[in-house]
């Protein structure tokens, strides 16, 4: 996958004169803007605008690649004398933040966060459309068309996979596997291979952390196994885990889960940020996550770093039986642009900045800043000479090749069908009233049967997605 240098020399050509169409215009605009009167961005000498941007990104490095651009865009792009305000606030901060400032018709000139966010605040028709400046090369399954409107630019996916230490599943003579039934017996292997105090942590067991919990719902909606069916264009989602097949996936994964969870620590309870971290420092078996275990292994104990591997997701009965295929869920993040009507002063600039920012090395260092977690949207970038000039990355071919391979069906969590109309609730529902750690964690550690757990999960939808529906309404 990915073009030839020739193509990419024609696509950024043609970005190059997209560019200069969009300057253009957003010359036009603000020649207008001087014919008719100031506006409450334009500074006392009459000439500077303001482009204000709202993100939760917290990586100093990344903001820096937003502010660096800027610098260059500005100087080089804009037709306009453009001074930067660049506004973080903290990840549990930014959907109040922004429903607020648009509340108030105070809005950013663009937002860099999350997907979920971006088609909430789209699907009321709060954003533009940006159609003309979302990079060609990005899959279509993580677009976001509302109604013929795409009004979010994918800037990264976050593609979960399996991670593992090699060198110790080498020295139990054992392979990743393939299958859940090759899973189980590694893990006993491993159990009975390793010293009492470098007993394999099975993160993909451990119950009892919403965190590590979000690493099971990669498998467990990739493999079809889903908590809510969103095919219908027509009628609401509805819970679907006690509906076959679904009922009887849901109830062998957990069931997958309780057998893996007797070859892991009971006292095993760790955050994100700890579990990765705990990766390079201890002899575990895996962990489900996006490229941090990868990445922190290079950064903080390089001599293990050759060793950690990326395992494909073991297939499940379904799978092996050809009743269910491999697929990605995935999240993301990227940018929008509010309307004018909801108090955003300088659109046009906006898509200016932001089709200088996607096409230039500034979003290459950006995705760069944590290789491999951040994967770009455009994945022509893949294969760019600065891309893969990054260790990690080029320490990790399967996991490009993953990339590369599973991108084109990668489907947000708020879309996953990838066709549908988003569903924006989606991601607060299952993570943040803890339905889905509460279903995933009990049968684990003994307190309920699986079965039981998938019936309790279908409840607590039915129950709540109505309120979801009507918050995320309003």
């Amino acid at each position: 996958m990915g073009n030839s240098d020739e193509q990419r020399s024609n696509t950024d050509s043609i970005r190059l004169d997209r560019r200069s169409l969009l300057a253009s215009s957003a010359m036009v605009t603000a020649g207008l803007a001087g014919c008719l009167g100031d506006d409450d961005t334009t500074s006392e000498d009459g000439g500077t605008k303001t482009l204000h941007l709202l993100s939760d990104v917290q990586v100093e490095q990344a903001q820096q690649m937003f502010e660096d651009a800027f610098d260059d865009w500005a100087e080089n792009e804009a037709d306009t004398n453009v001074e930067p305000n660049f506004e973080y606030v903290p990840s549990g901060e930014i959907r109040n933040t922004i429903n607020l400032r648009l509340s108030a018709e105070d809005a950013p000139d663009l937002i860099f966060t999350s997907v979920s966010y971006h088609a909430q605040f789209g699907l009321r028709g709060h954003l533009r459309d940006l159609e003309d400046i979302v990079p060609s090369s990005v899959p279509d399954s993580v677009r976001m068309n509302l109604d013929g409107r795409e009004v979010y630019v994918p800037g990264n996916l976050q593609m979960c996979s399996s991670w593992y230490r090699q060198d110790v599943y080498e020295e139990a003579g054992i392979e990743w596997g393939t299958t859940w039934e090759e899973q189980l017996h590694n893990y006993e292997v491993l159990d009975e291979h390793l010293p009492d105090d470098q007993d394999p942590t099975l993160y993909v067991a451990n119950g009892s952390h919403p965190y590590m919990i979000y690493g099971h719902y990669h498998p467990m909606l990739s493999n079809g196994s889903q908590f809510i069916d969103r095919d219908s264009n027509d009628e609401p989602p509805y819970p679907v885990v006690d509906q076959e097949p679904h009922r009887s996936r849901a109830i062998e994964y957990l069931e997958f889960l309780q057998d893996a969870y007797e070859y892991s620590p009971d006292s095993v309870n760790f955050g994100y940020g700890e579990a990765t971290q705990l990766f390079t420092t201890e002899r575990v078996m895996d962990t489900k996550y996006p490229a941090r275990a990868l990445v922190n292994s290079f950064n903080e104990n390089p001599e293990i770093a050759e060793h950690v591997k990326m395992g494909r997701f073991a297939d499940t009965p379904a799978m092996q039986a050809g009743e269910s295929e491999y697929q990605i869920a995935t999240i993301g993040e990227g940018f929008s642009v509010p309307t004018t009507d909801v108090g955003a002063s300088n659109p046009e600039l906006a898509e200016s900045y932001i089709d200088y920012f996607m096409s230039s090395d500034y979003y290459v260092d950006f995705l760069l800043t944590v290789p491999l977690h951040r994967v770009p949207a455009d994945l022509d970038i893949l294969h760019t000479d600065r891309y893969q000039a990054n260790e990690i990355v080029q320490a990790s071919p399967e996991y490009v090749s993953y990339i590369e391979e599973m991108a084109e069906g990668a489907r947000f969590y708020t879309s996953l069908t990838g066709k549908e109309t988003p569903t924006t609730y989606w991601d607060p529902l299952i993570r943040g009233t803890e339905i889905g750690p509460s279903m995933l964690a009990e049968p684990m550690v003994g307190r309920t049967e699986p079965e039981e757990a998938v019936d309790r999960a279908g409840d607590r939808l039915r129950e709540e997605i109505p309120q979801f529906e009507e918050q995320f309404a309003e």
